[in-house]
């Protein structure tokens, strides 16, 4: 079995697809039944999906925009929260 540090080692692979079926199959077993690990798990995916709609904007954040860019940030965090 996994230790968590596996897990927080290889998540980026895992995102990436670049584990193998055996390796990704232990991920998920460890994850069923860590929670912790799938919170940090869930943390990496929403980071990784709000990162790349930042990037995809293709502009960077100005001065004046920025209280709007995070106040949205905010609200889409709220919302992606994991319940507990």
């Amino acid at each position: 079995m996994l230790s968590c540090k596996d897990v927080a080692d290889r998540a980026s692979a895992l995102f990436d697809g670049e584990l193998s079926t055996w390796d990704a199959l232990q991920i998920r077993l460890h994850l069923a039944m860590c929670k912790g690990c799938g919170r940090f798990i869930e943390q990496m995916r929403l980071t990784d999906r709000l990162t790349a709609e930042v990037a995809d904007q293709g502009e960077p954040l100005q001065h004046e925009a920025e209280d709007g860019r995070f106040a949205e940030i905010l609200s889409t965090l709220r919302k992606e929260e994991p319940r507990r």
